[in-house]
């Protein structure tokens, strides 16, 4: 039965320095690293003799985990644009200030817009969730072995909607929260049913705290 374990990329500099997330690329801070190297030595543990191939999205902060988990798995990595962090346009590079100063005005702050644009030249959630679901149906249509995706908070939110049969318009309802450094698992079950086994297990950074 196929089982597709997340990797919520770890700890960023845009977590520390005020920069803005999205398509702003950012390499791991040291504690990242340190979180990372915990995170390949449980899998290392755990996965046994399970074949798995590695994914990545291709920004420095989930790449820059992916290396160090497949070091220890002994996997290359292959990267993919659609795994990415919801295009933020205009506002990439950009500080958290100036995105707050500069994201367009939403109709109502109530609920969740599909198709409100949040930055000039960004995705909006329907075309978010449409490019990862797009991603993931290709992945899984060339690769039959188990797999193990490092990607980031909103992609990995809607991969488990994609996973989940999820219809575009209940996103507006219902979200899925995971945290940097974090591993979750998607898996078919013997009814083949697809289930979300686990959701953000953080129990490898113990030794950090």
């Amino acid at each position: 039965m196929r089982k597709i374990l997340i990797i919520q990329h770890c700890q960023s500099e845009h977590h520390i320095n005020n920069m803005s997330g999205g398509w702003t690329d950012t390499p791991l801070t040291d504690l990242g690293r340190k979180q990372a190297d915990l995170i390949g030595l449980k899998l290392k543990k755990d996965l046994g003799e399970e074949e798995y191939v590695l994914y990545s999205s291709d920004l420095m902060r989930a790449k820059q985990t992916a290396e160090i988990v497949g070091k220890h798995l002994n996997l290359n990595i292959t990267e993919h644009r659609g795994l990415r962090e919801m295009n933020t346009g205009i506002a990439a590079g950009k500080t958290k200030d100036w995105a707050r100063e500069n994201r367009n005005l939403r109709a109502s702050n109530d609920f969740i817009d599909l198709d409100y644009q949040q930055f000039q030249h960004g995705e909006t959630c329907r075309e978010f969730y449409n490019r990862v679901c797009g991603c993931m149906e290709s992945i899984c249509d060339s690769e039959k072995r188990n797999l193990i995706i490092v990607t980031h908070g909103g992609t990995l939110a809607y991969i488990i909607a994609w996973w989940m049969k999820f219809e575009t318009q209940m996103l507006a309802k219902s979200h899925f929260f995971a945290e940097p450094g974090s591993i979750s698992l998607l898996q078919v079950n013997n009814y083949q049913q697809n289930t979300l086994r686990v959701l953000n297990d953080m129990s490898h950074l113990s030794k950090l705290s």
